[in-house]
């Protein structure tokens, strides 16, 4: 609720003060967004892609580990991590797509607002050009409380599952899974190992999915937010390739150096460091002290009295 009202408050602002159009103050709002949310999205990728990098590299030495130790998988997991720190590669990286995640309540705000927002009804996007030109008689975006209605029917003509009452052809939902297959391809990460035939279907599926699906829900969903989805996706495709280009020319895949050269271990790799000491001194506890207990005599306890003090 709190960043759904900041939203609604920041929208109505931007159409009443600055814009007076619903439509653009929708998209002003999204590169505000973006803007303030531009550093986490860098470090995050910029981390993600480092760690990526790294990995295929280190790909062939883990193969090698691998067949040499198939069969003691202890073993195996040691030589792991210890090439792991030999390497300044941390686990850390995995977690550059935390970030992504923790943008999630502002994503579900900005749905709800565009959603449920009563503001946007019976208002016209691009302050009513499509409907100043057709004198009225085209409905194409005059609502965007409505799906966008490029070609408007008058009435339901048929009812199909998941797109729900077909009175319209929209445009919108066609224009955003064409965005989407953009913006799987450009942020879409290179895969750190090779994919097993099983695993490549699941990818394609997912992709299909998200390209076909989520703009076939969207098919008659209020055409402001289909406007807030296409403007989302179009600035996160060409922040992404700036942050390769940036990351390209300031060679930010390399390993991070400390100002003595030596590599910077991350977080994870220090503790995993710490555990395999810690392990280690155990062992080695275990196998001295072993070693300090007196060994038993093999030779036999003389009984009491059987023998005689030798005077």
């Amino acid at each position: 609720p709190i960043f759904t009202h900041a939203l609604i408050a920041l929208l109505d602002a931007l159409h009443d003060y600055v814009l007076f159009d619903w439509a653009l103050s929708i998209m002003v709002l999204v590169v505000i967004e973006r803007s303030i949310l531009h550093p986490v999205m860098r470090w995050s990728q910029i981390r993600m892609q480092r760690f990526g990098h790294q990995m295929q590299q280190m790909a062939p030495k883990q193969k090698k580990l691998q067949e040499k130790f198939k069969d003691d998988p202890k073993r195996m997991q040691q030589e792991m991590a210890r090439l792991w720190r030999e390497e300044g590669i941390s686990p850390g990286g995995l977690l550059g797509c935390l970030p992504m995640f923790l943008q999630s309540p502002v994503w579900i705000a900005l749905y709800a607002t565009l959603y449920f927002a009563v503001e946007l009804r019976h208002q016209g996007a691009f302050f009513g050009v499509f409907q100043k030109l057709s004198g009225g008689s085209w409905s194409f975006l005059g609502d965007l409380a409505e799906p966008d209605r490029v070609y408007y029917f008058g009435h339901t003509i048929a009812t199909i599952p998941m797109l729900g009452q077909i009175s319209s052809i929209n445009i919108l939902p066609v224009i955003l899974g064409f965005v989407f297959f953009l913006h799987q391809k450009y942020l879409t990460p290179p895969t750190t190992t090779p994919l097993t035939p099983e695993q490549e279907s699941q990818q394609k599926m997912i992709k299909v999915m998200m390209v076909v699906l989520f703009p076939v829900m969207m098919y008659n969903a209020p055409s402001g937010l289909a406007i807030y989805f296409i403007t989302n996706s179009t600035l996160a495709i060409f922040e992404n390739r700036w942050i390769r280009a940036h990351i390209k020319k300031n060679d930010l895949l390399a390993k991070p150096a400390r100002k003595d050269g030596a590599a910077k271990p991350g977080f994870l790799a220090r503790m995993m460091e710490l555990a395999e000491q810690q392990r280690q001194a155990r062992e080695g506890k275990g196998s001295t002290s072993s070693k300090n207990v007196p060994k038993a005599s093999s030779r036999p306890l003389r009984e009491p009295g059987k023998y005689k003090r030798r005077k």
